[in-house]
């Protein structure tokens, strides 16, 4: 490579893409010199110590926390440029261990800590049925003590997690346990699954539009998690909802970064996968948002004969452009 390519990588900078694609053919091509099928392995390996070398040039971030593995889409640059070479040699074998994970079962709990809990010393059951309804007592009185809900919320943890696991409808989970379904039961719960303390940092984009919950059509909404805009236009309403499994689990968020707040951490919660087609979407906000980075699987639902990615190839492309863009003084 150029002097100034290197001295580039010895300042810790940012190589331009058009640098980083020439070090991707000449590497990729050494790497065919030694062998004419790499392992997918020793090519991630390979990605890996240049990520280590130099990570200020080639680590996969924003805003300094990590995506995904660190080096995903090096690996994807080299794997495809390999693919290329081979094609251009009428080389018909396929890369071997290529950089998509062969099909397998998704993990149900993609991306939590501590889905599976167990009482903790000096819990019991009659203590946490006790703490529930005063849960319960306190919804109906509509009560507003957050530190107490969120307190109450965090110390009966394991039954709500019970609860969902032994599939319980939504319906039910609703009228058991109100407060999982605002903001500051949902914060607390999903504190405890996936250790992410969330925090206020959004500010726009939307679902569906209507006034009043009267309004909606439960039969058009959809299973998954979604944010019901009240009022003409989401840039501008005053009040939100959110919807899972066709039911209206919170009629009344006054912010839509509370109402995001909900709607994402329904998917962790009630253990759904992202649907296909919004996929790309939820990993961004997944990873780069909330920060939950897992360097293997999937929460996109499975799709049949299509290869399935540790990192969704558009969230990489977004946050490299991201990493890489001058945004001034």
């Amino acid at each position: 490579m150029p002097a100034s390519f290197m001295e580039k990588l010895q300042n810790g900078e940012r190589p331009s893409c058009s640098e980083r694609r020439q070090l991707v053919r000449i590497v990729a091509s050494e790497i065919l010199e030694v062998s004419k099928c790499p392992a997918k392995k020793h090519v991630s390996e390979i990605a890996r110590q240049m990520v280590i070398a130099y990570p200020k040039s080639f680590r996969d971030e924003i805003n300094s926390q990590v995506v995904g593995s660190g080096y995903d889409s090096l690996l994807k640059q080299l794997v495809c440029r390999i693919d290329n070479f081979k094609r251009a040699k009428a080389i018909s074998t396929p890369l071997c261990g290529t950089l998509e994970e062969s099909t397998k079962k998704r993990k149900l709990f993609y991306g939590c800590i501590n889905s599976d809990p167990q009482l903790l010393v000096g819990e019991t059951s009659e203590l946490q049925q006790e703490k529930k309804e005063k849960l319960l007592v306190m919804f109906q009185n509509n009560e507003s003590d957050v530190k107490t809900i969120y307190d109450l919320m965090t110390s009966t943890y394991t039954s709500q997690r019970n609860n969902i696991q032994s599939g319980k409808e939504t319906k039910d989970l609703l009228d058991e346990w109100p407060y999982l379904f605002q903001p500051a039961g949902m914060k607390a719960h999903f504190k405890e699954l996936t250790g992410i303390d969330i925090n206020n940092s959004f500010e726009e984009s939307a679902s569906k539009d209507t006034s009043v919950p009267s309004d909606i059509c439960l039969e058009q909404l959809p299973a998954t998690p979604c944010i019901v805009v009240c009022g003409e236009n989401p840039l501008t309403a005053s009040v939100y909802m959110v919807a899972v499994d066709q039911t209206i689990v919170n009629d009344h968020l006054l912010s839509f970064t509370e109402a995001l707040y909900l709607m994402f951490s329904l998917y962790y919660i009630l253990n759904i996968s992202y649907p296909v087609e919004l996929g790309a979407t939820l990993e961004f906000l997944q990873r780069c948002i909330f920060r939950i980075n897992p360097h293997k699987g999937t929460k996109v639902e499975k799709r049949e004969k299509k290869r399935a990615y540790s990192v969704n190839p558009r969230v990489l492309s977004l946050t490299s452009k991201i990493a890489a863009f001058d945004w001034g003084e």
